[in-house]
């Protein structure tokens, strides 16, 4: 799929493909996968040579330790998603950790800059990628023998990057509170959507997913002039939750409509039982999610062999299977794995590129953020790193107190967000005592740490 033109024709992911059935030769789980989604086994042909990697990586993750994984994978999502790598490679244990965009990309950069690794892969670095390119923290990816499996559209030149999974970023609904005829055909439309304004849209703060897709496709004056009116005209609530938490809000009829969201996410949530729908204004908002490896991993072997499995036909069916997460490999691009596939077909697609996040982001950011304020939306001071000594602590180290400069500041400690470290080893926020040497990762006086490490 070459994200130039229209978007193809999408079906619904049942197939049955000719050619040899190769079951025999596959784990139970990636059977059961095509099974339920009425997919040949011939979909997978060529996976053997797709999962040969060199002999030293097996030798190599034979005797490292686990695999630690920041991903985006539900609760429920991952244990379905890795059983076939389980099967393949029983030797690596892969740790997947669940965290906002926060703990998941910040605070692995900001430790990196610090000389540590706090996971051997990220998903989803989004707005980050500059800055973990600018550190030096990523690997080339290239020496992954599935690397060029992605689509040449969805994998970085410099191979610091591969594509994890497509997505399409639109909007939720909830279908007792609003009718399908009441959605915009356009965004433009949407300025005009009187059913969604004053407040009856909840939007949250991730301008990258479909601002800049629209800043890409449609130019910045058109785009600038956009989030003007986005702000006055339709009048939305600014929400502080991401992506996961701001559907269930429609759901519970917080608001009429969430912006943005998957359509994998909200299916979830609908084939539950759930009032809420996904509608697709033109042109569809479409992002790569990033896959990479951080430099300086002690389990280097097992961590390109779950990433080379990951990108094979095997590891991305199961990665649509668990999530519902379009595909990245060049060989399941006509497919149509989409949960509604009726909402993107034949519309043109708005593509966020790995370029656009380098050079154009900060800008469309700025814009966006400047509309975001004026509406009353909380932007957070971007994480700052301070050498401090502790001159007071609070409630068993709640609150810390220190001097920068002359001026007397203090920040919040939480027992299971804040990453807390004393003399390298990880601690308990009671273990901090007045007088220590410490780092502090915070956003400013009275906001909350994101990492204390102190000697």
């Amino acid at each position: 799929m070459k994200f130039t033109a229209r978007l193809v024709a999408l079906s619904t992911a049942v197939l049955v493909l000719a050619g040899p059935a190769l079951a025999a030769d596959l784990p139970d789980a990636t059977k059961n996968m095509l099974s339920k989604l009425k997919l040949d086994a011939s979909i997978l042909k060529g996976l053997d040579s797709e999962l040969q990697v060199p002999a030293e990586w097996i030798a190599g993750a034979k005797k490292e330790g686990k695999v630690t994984y920041f991903g985006t994978f539900g609760l429920g999502e991952w244990p379905e998603f890795i059983k076939p790598f389980k099967t393949r490679y029983p030797f690596i244990n892969v740790d997947h950790q669940r965290a906002s965009r926060l703990g998941r990309v910040d605070k692995p950069l900001i430790a990196f800059k610090q000389g540590r690794v706090l996971a051997d892969v990220i998903a989803a670095i989004g707005a980050q990628l500059k800055g973990f390119k600018d550190a030096g923290a990523l690997e080339d990816l290239r020496v992954l023998p599935n690397f060029t499996q992605a689509d040449p559209d969805m994998r970085a030149k410099d191979g610091l990057w591969v594509g994890e999974k497509v997505k399409y970023w639109c909007i939720a609904y909830n279908t007792k509170l609003l009718k399908k005829s009441d959605m915009p055909r356009t965004w433009d439309d949407l300025l005009t959507a009187k059913a969604l304004h004053n407040r009856n849209l909840g939007v949250s703060d991730r301008p990258h997913n479909w601002i800049l897709p629209l800043w890409t496709t449609k130019g910045a004056a058109y785009t600038r002039n956009y989030i003007d009116r986005f702000f006055k005209d339709v009048n939305p609530q600014t929400r502080k939750e991401g992506a996961r938490a701001i559907v269930t809000l429609a759901i519970a009829g917080e608001f009429h409509a969430a912006l943005p969201a998957t359509d994998y996410r909200v299916a979830d949530y609908a084939e539950k039982g759930a009032p809420i729908s996904w509608h697709c204004p033109e042109p569809v908002p479409t992002t790569i999610s990033e896959l990479v490896i951080i430099k300086g991993s002690k389990v280097p072997n097992a961590s390109k062999i779950f990433l080379n499995w990951y990108l094979s036909r095997e590891g991305q069916i199961a990665q649509y299977y668990a999530t519902g997460g379009a595909p990245v490999h060049k060989g399941l691009q006509e497919i149509g794995f989409s949960a509604y596939p009726e909402q993107i077909k034949g519309k043109k697609a708005a593509v966020r590129s790995a370029d656009s996040l380098e050079n154009e982001f900060t800008l469309a950011l700025r814009a966006w953020h400047a509309g975001w304020k004026a509406a009353g939306g909380f932007v957070a001071e971007a994480p700052k790193v301070v050498n401090i000594t502790l001159s007071k602590i609070e409630r068993g180290g709640r609150w810390l107190h220190f001097k920068i400069g002359n001026e007397t500041q203090k920040s919040k400690v939480s027992g299971s967000r804040t990453q807390i470290t004393l003399g390298g080893k990880p601690a308990r926020r009671s273990k901090l005592k007045v007088g220590m040497n410490c780092a502090v990762t915070y956003g400013g006086n009275g906001s909350e740490a994101k990492m204390v490490v102190c000697k």
